[in-house]
């Protein structure tokens, strides 16, 4: 693996957990990878995967040294594929990984592993592969979903040739999700009563076309199921009025202790709140 990225994370990166938001991760990811093709001659070619799989490992704090390490991977069954492997310096500790895959173009000569890549960084509570897209008309005439945020794509959440950065696009989905866990039956003062926090511990995300400057855009969100201490959230980004699919986004979150950093169990009248409400949701959805 070679370095693709040094940063210091910044106060402004955080959230309100105290450790920096996963938009800050992809956004560094996606640099690393813009770096890593530039370093093997391909400075023309935009680093534009259209499936991203995330795992969020240990928590990045402001003031921190991030370092992001890149290869192609070799073998098995991600071959061909992009990893990145990010590390807190100051701690020599990997926090977070991305594999990338699904490039309309990828540079020759980039650097590749022998083997699979690595235990930490391979899909575990979600699959692996690209999403399908869903029929967010019929989950929401079911009211087995919610219209989670209404906007327009703006020209600084754009790359140069206007189409929409992954890490602006990752922000805009983790701006919504406090509707989404209210949906669920986690109200917001239930996690400021307890001082409590939501945080992503893996994520995948799937585009299905450009997204581009000005597009009028709605998310759609569910919550396909519940676990004693993991709620998986999925969204679907679709243009306005059409409703065609442009990216599929979901995270496997945990609910945060701030105080001990550790994740809580659900409380049993939330999870059965959430059960009987959403009772054949797993049979509706793809993701």
């Amino acid at each position: 693996m070679i370095e693709t990225h040094k940063s210091l994370v910044g106060h402004i990166e955080c959230d309100a957990n105290a450790h920096m938001n996963v938009a800050n991760y992809v956004r560094r990811f996606s640099e690393a990878g813009q770096n890593l093709f530039a370093m093997h001659g391909a400075n023309a070619i935009r680093y534009n995967p259209a499936n991203r799989h995330f795992r969020f490992h240990r928590e990045m704090e402001a003031d921190s040294r991030a370092l992001v390490l890149s290869v192609q991977i070799g073998a098995g069954d991600h071959c061909g594929q992009v990893l990145h492997v990010m590390q807190d310096a100051d701690r020599n500790t990997v926090t977070a990984t991305c594999i990338d895959s699904d490039f309309e173009c990828l540079p020759e000569r980039l650097p590749v592993t022998r083997g699979g890549p690595p235990s930490k960084a391979k899909p575990r509570g979600i699959t692996a592969g690209r999403y399908e897209p869903v029929d967010t008309d019929a989950l929401l005439s079911m009211r087995q979903a919610i219209v989670a945020h209404r906007n327009r794509v703006l020209a600084s959440e754009c790359t140069g040739d206007g189409i929409m950065t992954d890490g602006d696009l990752v922000a805009r989905f983790f701006e919504s999700a406090t509707q989404l866990w209210a949906y669920a039956g986690f109200e917001p003062l239930w996690f400021k009563d307890n001082d409590y926090g939501g945080a992503a511990v893996e994520m995948k995300l799937t585009h299905h076309a450009p997204i581009h400057a000005d597009v009028d855009y709605a998310i759609v969100s569910w919550v396909p199921g519940i676990s004693a201490k993991m709620l998986p959230l999925s969204n679907q980004l679709i243009s306005v009025p059409d409703g065609n699919p442009l990216a599929s986004i979901s995270a496997v979150s945990i609910v945060m202790d701030r105080k001990s950093r550790l994740p809580v169990e659900f409380p049993a009248e939330l999870r059965a709140k959430h059960e009987s409400r959403f009772p054949g949701i797993a049979n509706l959805v793809s993701f």
